[in-house]
């Protein structure tokens, strides 16, 4: 998932050093001994350093509350810009120190971080947690049948659309009912006739040519994530799902529907200028609607007449470094972090982020932006999708070139080329790209 964050991150690293001294305990998650380690029944005394992207003043809410609960054990949090944590990662880690202990692992990015050796094995340290998890974030946090991260948020995509302009145009508003769940092809009729009726903009992606927020189409046409094999470096991008999906997908474009010219930092912001009828989009966007001066309604994400409904998912895990000094004190901080209670970052973040657990969400449910009518009913979409439609990105070391490959192929797509030629282009290119990881 590229979420766009609502809070900078800091211009250069910044640390937050907290302490705290008195004793805990907490109740050991598995049995498993791994390389001779194992998470404790009482938690030792130890300092362990953590790498995020999230801004550092955001996150000492969440590390004073972990303090609260394990006085023991002193967390060193930094935190760097999001475009530079996989260099840092890279830089840190082939040092071999322990520095981090435990580190932000984007989900699709997990198989490769694994097959380079950057991450501990939780398979079997883990084990009595995963139940904890709706099941996507957890498939999302493995790779190769072994548990590398634990999930500490999830994502989804709601359908968000401006009533006033549909009213205006004359155009039924889609049900928040999941069984009157709206397809693609009613999606592109009505976008075209609340244009007729004055909108200036029918529908839009809130990723646009973002293989996060594209990839169910295909999916929900019968294809395949992008690849054909167990490890993910076949690529699977040219079936008739894939070709008839991004011929949808340009036609959004070629139609006057979706504009060329809306970027993904921009489309929340256009979307909430009251000029678009229908916007796919985060429930990230909730907070920002109470800028629109126009009524506003959520329904579930659309999918293909005859197909199966998909969605996005996908966010944040937290990764163990293998050199760690300090394994069982970072277990026990990304336990709590993850599931402790539904999980205590997801649930002390001041900004409202999806928890991967479902107890996580009952408490994320009661935040004010879920309080109107419209609220109410994301509240319903988003349980029903995190739990039963969502869909992880495709597991493979090769993610990196994957998202950027097939996002120049949405682009070339949405801007007139034509889909099959493209999608081959494309998997001509995967092949050559992935050859290095066979």
């Amino acid at each position: 998932m590229r979420r766009i964050h609502t809070a900078a991150a800091v211009a250069g690293a910044a640390a937050l050093i907290l302490t705290a001294a008195c004793s805990d305990s907490s109740t050991a998650a598995g049995d498993g001994d791994g390389d001779g380690w194992s998470i404790p029944e009482e938690d030792p005394t130890a300092t362990i350093q953590v790498l995020g992207h999230q801004d550092a003043e955001l996150m000492e809410p969440v590390i004073e509350v972990f303090h609260e609960d394990h006085p023991d054990i002193t967390v060193q949090y930094e935190a760097v810009p999001f475009d530079q944590l996989n260099s840092v990662l890279d830089a840190r880690i082939a040092n071999q120190d322990g520095n981090p202990d435990v580190y932000w692992a984007d989900q699709p990015r997990v198989a490769a971080l694994a097959s380079r050796g950057y991450l501990e094995d939780l398979t079997e340290q883990f084990a009595d947690v995963t139940g904890a998890f709706d099941s996507a974030p957890v498939e999302s946090s493995s790779f190769d049948g072994s548990l590398w991260s634990l999930p500490i948020a999830n994502s989804t995509q709601l359908l968000y659309y401006n009533a006033d302009l549909l009213d205006e145009a004359g155009v039924e508003a889609p049900s928040a009912d999941i069984s009157e769940r709206i397809t693609w092809e009613e999606i592109r009729d009505r976008a075209q006739q609340a244009v007729d009726g004055g909108a200036e903009h029918g529908f839009l992606f809130g990723q646009v040519h973002r293989y996060y927020q594209i990839q169910p189409l295909p999916q929900s046409k019968g294809g395949s994530a992008g690849a054909s094999d167990d490890l993910g470096l076949e690529p699977d991008i040219t079936s008739d799902p894939w070709v008839e999906s991004m011929e949808f997908y340009q036609s959004l474009f070629t139609e006057d529907l979706s504009p060329l010219g809306v970027n993904p930092e921009q489309s929340s912001a256009e979307f909430i200028t009251g000029n678009t009828a229908f916007f796919v989009q985060g429930p990230w966007l909730l907070p920002q609607l109470d800028e629109a001066e126009f009524t506003w309604g959520v329904a579930p994400h659309p999918y293909f007449e005859g197909g199966e409904p998909v969605t996005p998912t996908g966010s944040w895990s937290l990764g163990m470094s293998p050199f760690s000094d300090d394994k069982e004190a970072a277990a026990v901080f990304m336990r709590w972090m993850s599931a402790d209670n539904g999980g205590g970052y997801a649930v002390n973040f001041g900004a409202p982020e999806l928890p991967s657990t479902p107890e996580g969400k009952e408490d994320y449910f009661q935040r004010d932006v879920f309080d109107s009518d419209a609220g109410q009913d994301a509240v319903t979409i988003i349980d029903h999708e995190t739990a039963e439609t969502a869909v992880p990105r495709l597991q493979t070391v090769g993610f990196v070139e994957f998202e950027e490959i097939l996002g120049r192929a949405f682009s070339d797509i949405a801007s007139g080329t034509d889909p099959e030629t493209a999608l081959q282009s494309a998997q001509d290119e995967l092949t050559n790209a992935w050859a290095q990881y066979e």
